[in-house]
């Protein structure tokens, strides 16, 4: 009888290293090739049941770990923030093992019945917290929950530590939190925090704790450049920024290496610069078009607006929106795959290995599709590339990091999934191939890179980051909006020019640089209506034709007659307004044919107040009886009464009308023997009324508000003023019946 244990295969061994990562590099182009259609299932085993575990009294979640000086110096700035607050630290200085101190400093000498609510944006992240927490802590394994990724725990079972992706957590987080009623015990750590500010995994923030502390290598969100991070929905809900510790700093305190930064510009080919050509003048001329049809009050974030136009508007402008929407799209694709894009890093990556033949390389590109293309690019080379990106399963994605930890595989190609979420071994070239225009994504890229390493012989090895842009296009904004020299540490950055047919140019510094900040104006040369040289920067606010200043909550600003006038003659209407945070300067921006402009208005002498009414000063009886005698046009003396409705306005069309916001345009006032009720008729014949004997003395009123016993009221320098007492509801049609 045949002996089957001497006749059985082992397959450990019987793949070298060279032919395991060609057979993972097959699987790559098969993936490639079937656009990802196969089906792959990484099942997760069910948790078998546990018994009760016994807790440490005092928690220990970072042994063997010696704190830097900066993690002492936030935790301290946090607790005087009475457990609030935003460390905005550059990528690899510690932030994960920040937080678990944090954690582990409350519930040793505060709280020590802590739960800990961990939010992480990747699965693999999710992960990485929980070996973390597993090798430097001392909690049983069985308390610390997964959610998300196949894992389903919550606070059951005697979970007090729960790892969620953002994506779960949005959904399930404050519901679990509030069923385990443990609120008054929780602290919520939101890691890489900038991706709980979108609108729909903000939901994530309505998670009720009574610590919070959000994690971020740069927490500001680009839509948020209105109003700065500490004013933003994250800023709020999280706490403000307690500290900050920059690339330059981690460079300073010998967190990373010493390492240099080669930024390439490349040149286009002439039949790309001709479609890039013809791509920009078509966007400036529906640019151009759509400024001219933009509410003078909207001049913030105009991409977002101009998509929503495209979405929800019909005819021209809607048309126009859309093609602008379009063709900045097609614009940013024809320069993320740029024919020098890739020949270039063919070139850096073939020099690096003449010099260093065991270089180990990672290549950031900003979308999936140009990822496999340069792996396939690569591959065709015989280059040990692997490709890493979101889309692809589990398996492939472990197995591929796994061969490039080990030095199998020496260059790793990926999309944004590596710039958050994996330890990645020390690396010698980091290519920033191409990135959005954001600098937190090329922040957080070259964070990424810089780990102090060291040789095979214990030397020192100093990393270098090669970014590519391309030359003479809208991609040069990048320096305009951050000081690589600060950002960076001084001497760290080369500039050069590059064709590819020969060596590359160095230049003086950047193609682009900063505007100052308002701290490198001179205050002195600024004149009202000035151009201003600086950075359009500050508290953002709104300012109507009523000399009304409102901030982005909706309170308005006291005495604001003057700045509001000085505002509305240099800006020549109403509209946003923004305040520098330190200086107090008003900047206000207006169009100039297809760029934005500038202005300096004014310099405060003292912060704005925004009175908010906290209790009723006097009785609805009280007001009541007021208004008998009162005349339109009194200043109101009662702001403490509840607003019910500031969604009114004056319309000077059909010889006036009383017009109502609703969802996607407006409704009029049925007034006189139009109403189906004749008092409400009434109500809105004498409401028109009044605003027109108001207009007739010089008062612009077109915006109304009116309270809980039916004061119509209106704001002028943010003061309110009566107009009139309604004895009934203004009737408005559905949408529909109009």
């Amino acid at each position: 009888m045949e002996n089957t244990s001497e006749s059985r295969i082992v397959v450990d061994g019987l793949f070298s290293d060279a032919e395991a990562l060609r057979l993972h590099q097959l699987r790559l182009l098969e993936w490639m090739a079937t656009a990802g259609r196969k089906r792959f299932v990484d099942d997760v085993e069910p948790a078998a049941e546990q018994e009760p575990v016994a807790l440490p009294d005092e928690w220990k979640l970072t042994r063997g770990v010696e704190p830097h000086a900066w993690q002492h110096q936030c935790i301290s700035k946090w607790r005087k923030k009475k457990g609030r607050g935003t460390a905005k630290v550059v990528t690899g200085a510690g932030k994960t093992l920040l937080a678990l101190m944090i954690a582990e400093l409350i519930h040793n000498t505060e709280d020590t019945d802590l739960h800990l609510a961990i939010v992480v944006p990747t699965i693999v992240l999710m992960h990485q917290w929980y070996d973390a927490i597993i090798e430097h802590g001392n909690l049983p394994a069985q308390v610390i929950g997964r959610l998300g990724g196949g894992y389903d725990d919550g606070f059951g079972d005697g979970k007090r530590i729960l790892i969620s992706v953002l994506a779960s957590a949005s959904e399930r987080l404050p519901k679990l939190v509030k069923e385990a009623n443990i609120e008054h015990h929780l602290m919520l750590v939101a890691d890489e925090c900038h991706h709980a500010g979108s609108t729909e995994m903000s939901k994530v923030l309505r998670t009720r704790c009574r610590w919070s502390l959000g994690l971020s290598a740069t927490p500001e969100r680009d839509d948020d450049d209105d109003i700065g991070y500490d004013e933003s929905i994250l800023g709020k809900k999280l706490g403000p920024i307690v500290y900050e510790f920059s690339l330059a700093d981690a460079l300073r305190e010998g967190l990373v290496p010493k390492f240099t930064i080669n930024h390439y510009g490349l040149n286009m080919k002439a039949n790309e610069r001709q479609c890039y050509e013809a791509l920009s003048r078509s966007i400036n001329d529906a640019m151009s078009q759509l400024k001219a049809q933009r509410d003078s009050r909207s001049d913030g974030d105009f991409f977002s607006w101009a998509r929503s136009l495209a979405s929800h508007s019909q005819g021209e402008i809607g048309a126009i929106a859309g093609r602008f929407v379009s063709e900045v799209s097609k614009r940013r694709e024809l320069l993320s795959h740029l024919e020098a894009r890739r020949d270039a890093v063919i070139q850096l990556i073939e020099r690096e290995f003449r010099i260093n033949p065991d270089a180990r390389v990672i290549l950031f590109h900003e979308s999936i599709n140009a990822v496999m293309d340069l792996f396939a690019r690569l591959w065709q080379r015989g280059l040990r590339a692997i490709a890493e990106h979101s889309d692809l399963p589990p398996s492939y994605r472990e197995a591929g990091l796994d061969y490039f930890r080990k030095g199998v595989a020496r260059i790793i190609v990926s999309a944004r999934s590596l710039i958050e979420g994996f330890n990645v071994p020390a690396v010698d070239v980091g290519i920033i191939v191409a990135s959005s225009g954001s600098v937190r994504q090329r922040i957080q890229s070259l964070g990424r890179v810089l780990r102090r390493h060291r040789g095979l012989h214990g030397e020192e090895k100093t990393s270098c980051i090669h970014v590519l842009y391309a030359a003479d296009t809208v991609e040069e904004n990048i320096y305009s909006k951050v000081d690589w020299y600060e950002a960076t540490g001084v001497d760290s950055n080369c500039f050069y020019l590059w064709d590819l047919e020969t060596e590359p140019r160095i230049q003086d510094g950047p193609p682009r640089t900063p505007l100052p900040t308002e701290e490198q104006i001179d205050g002195a040369l600024l004149t009202p209506g000035s151009r201003y040289p600086g950075q359009y920067e500050g508290m953002e606010l709104t300012c109507d034709s009523q000399r009304n200043v409102i901030n982005a909550d909706g309170q308005y600003a006291a005495d604001t007659a003057d700045i509001a006038e000085a505002i509305l003659r240099i800006k020549g209407s109403g509209g946003k307004v923004r305040v520098t945070q330190k200086r107090r300067f008003v900047l206000v921006r207006v169009p100039t044919g297809e760029e934005w402009e500038t202005l300096y208005v004014t310099q405060l002498p003292k912060p704005l107040r925004f009175d908010v009414p906290t209790r009723r000063t006097a009785s609805s009886e009280e007001a009541a009886t007021w208004a008998q005698s009162a005349r339109t046009g009194d200043a109101y003396p009662f702001p403490g009464l509840r607003l019910v409705d500031d969604s009114i306005r004056f319309r000077q069309k059909s010889g006036g009308v009383i017009s109502k916001k609703v969802r996607r345009g407006e409704v009029f006032a049925r007034s006189g023997e139009k109403a189906e009720d004749a008092a409400k008729g009434a109500a809105a014949v004498r409401l028109v009324a009044a605003i027109k004997e108001l207009q007739r003395v010089g008062k612009g009123v077109n915006r109304i508000e009116i309270n809980e016993i039916g004061h119509v009221l209106y704001r002028e320098a943010g003061q309110l003023f009566f107009v009139c007492a309604l004895d009934a509801e203004l009737e408005f049609p559905e949408p529909h019946q109009q």
